[in-house]
């Protein structure tokens, strides 16, 4: 079936997964910095660390998770240190790499990012059925895997 279909439907769902991405990122990014006053991206980063629990991250696995550049992570683990929100010690694991732990401040600030990224969320929701969306992840998923194959090449 793939095979037969139209060049403009694949160039549609391009044309809006661009779109989504760019209107997701600049809304977002509006939302956190009017509420908690960080950028959408450096609070993935934090929450990034804060849901790894006990084994944190890796400055470059947080970029892979989020598909950032290690220099943007580092910028942001910089602000975020400078700012009292995470604490940076040397890595048992790698000498090239940093152990990053929240602070109490950084904690509670995921904590406030958390309910403004559940409001954000709450917007498909209420358009979307639990089908619709299941279809769309689905959907996205395996565009994501063969962009990251076709990266990679």
């Amino acid at each position: 079936m793939a095979m037969g279909r139209q060049p403009s439907l694949n160039r549609d769902l391009m044309r809006y997964l661009h779109r989504a991405a760019l209107l997701s990122e600049r809304a977002g990014d509006r939302r956190f910095q009017e509420r908690i006053g960080i950028g959408r991206s450096l609070f993935l980063v934090l929450r990034s660390i804060a849901d790894a629990g006990d084994v944190p991250p890796s400055q470059q696995e947080i970029a892979d998770l989020l598909s950032l550049t290690k220099g943007a992570v580092s910028r942001h683990v910089e602000t975020a240190r400078q700012r009292g929100w995470l604490a940076v010690a040397a890595s048992s694991a790698s000498r090239r790499e940093h152990a990053l732990t929240l602070t109490p401040a950084g904690r509670s600030l995921v904590e406030e990012g958390l309910a403004v990224q559940r409001e954000y969320e709450r917007l498909g929701g209420e358009h979307l059925t639990d089908a619709a969306m299941s279809t769309t992840i689905q959907t996205l998923k395996t565009m994501c895997e063969l962009l990251a194959t076709e990266e990679r090449r």
